[in-house]
């Protein structure tokens, strides 16, 4: 299965903000209308203390959409545009924003010590 990934690269002095508005982003995407959205990682950048880059992953959902246009259609969405204005308001300067198609995805999956 295909997916997209967005990548948001990000400069914040508030880590906990940006936890909770990635987990109430998913708890809203949780109850909502399906749009190949399948999950977010918030990753902190080690060597530069204060940046993050946030992953959103989209699948294909019916076949009609390609994984890219899926997060494309989202991006469009109001809720998709009032979460981008309060992540603007959370972080300092513009997020910078990536697209990559993925090529390659390893078979692990869940807890690596536990299965």
């Amino acid at each position: 299965m295909m997916r997209f990934a967005q990548g948001i690269r990000v400069h914040c002095d508030d880590p906990d903000g940006l936890l909770a508005l990635l987990a109430d982003w998913d708890k809203r995407q949780a109850t909502g209308e399906v749009m190949g959205y399948i999950g977010t990682r918030l990753l902190a950048d080690r060597d530069e203390p204060g940046c993050f880059l946030i992953i959103a992953e989209f699948a294909e959902v019916d076949g009609d959409l390609t994984p890219a246009a899926e997060a494309e259609r989202n991006n469009r969405r109001a809720e998709t545009e009032e979460w981008a204005r309060q992540l603007r308001a959370l972080v300092d300067g513009e997020p910078e924003w990536t697209h990559y198609d993925e090529l390659y995805r390893t078979g692990i999956t869940g807890n690596l010590r536990t299965g």
